[in-house]
């Protein structure tokens, strides 16, 4: 026999049982019928007082689904017909609950489950990143030098200003003829960290021997971080009228400074 002639003879199991009492109608079979569903109503009313979870979510309302279907049937004027309807019924809502009990159960292991997966993921992850902060960290000092390079980077000859608007603007250092940066606030504290060549290349250092290329700046004013064309990203902007844009496009920008007299 087949998985599908199984299955649909399954499906008929209860209508055949009903069919049988309907048929028969023999009044031992119906005073057993109506016996238990007395029995029945007893125990929804009960369990619809209860406050426990089982009571009120998984039994009463299969009781309540059954005690309905009992009482439309009250009008029938057959008792085996009345009968034989609700065990039919009953016994297919039963096998229904079933299956729907089986597919919650297995929805909140497939919950238990992935939020586990998520927390041990969580747990590798944080670890990792944890290493990888120690790493970072031994870097970053190198990483910070570049970037306060780059936030010095002005127009030659000109003095560079950090803030959003001229009250809170302060002076970061300038840059001179020649294109060397500086940072500071005047000449006595000021110090040299890196130049601008004829070309737009931004270089850290303080001398020839020691400058290493972190960006550069092109024609249009335009900021890159990177020492090579292959790995240099956009980082921002310094327009004509030398306000110096942080972000790497017109929507995500935004005022970091100036430069001026």
């Amino acid at each position: 026999m087949s998985q599908e002639s199984l299955n649909v003879g399954l499906l008929l199991i209860p209508l055949v049982i009903g069919g049988l009492i309907a048929a028969i109608n023999a009044n031992q079979v119906n005073d057993a019928t109506e016996g238990a569903e007395a029995r029945l109503r007893g125990w929804q009313q009960r369990a619809s007082v209860r406050t426990g979870f089982f009571s009120r979510y998984v039994l009463n309302p299969l009781l309540w689904t059954i005690v309905k279907f009992c009482a439309w049937t009250d009008g029938f004027a057959h008792r085996g017909l009345k009968n034989g309807a609700r065990v039919a019924a009953t016994l297919y809502l039963i096998g229904l609950w079933l299956l729907l009990l089986y597919a919650a159960v297995m929805v909140v292991i497939a919950v238990v489950l992935l939020v586990v997966v998520i927390y041990i993921a969580a747990k590798v992850l944080s670890s990792s990143t944890g290493s990888t902060e120690v790493t970072h960290s031994r870097s970053r000092p190198a990483q910070d030098d570049e970037d306060d390079v780059r936030e010095h980077v002005g127009l030659r000859g000109k003095k560079v200003y950090g803030g959003t608007n001229w009250f809170n603007e302060e002076l970061k250092g300038r840059v001179d003829d020649d294109g060397n940066l500086y940072k500071g606030t005047n000449w006595f504290n000021e110090e040299k960290i890196g130049r601008i060549d004829d070309e737009g290349n931004i270089y850290k250092g303080t001398s020839w021997a020691s400058e290493v290329k972190v960006g550069r700046i092109d024609k249009d004013g335009t900021l890159y971080k990177g020492s090579n064309w292959f790995t240099e990203e956009k980082t921002g902007r310094i327009d004509e009228d030398g306000t110096i844009h942080k972000g790497t496009n017109w929507f995500n920008e935004e005022k970091k400074g100036r430069t001026g007299d």
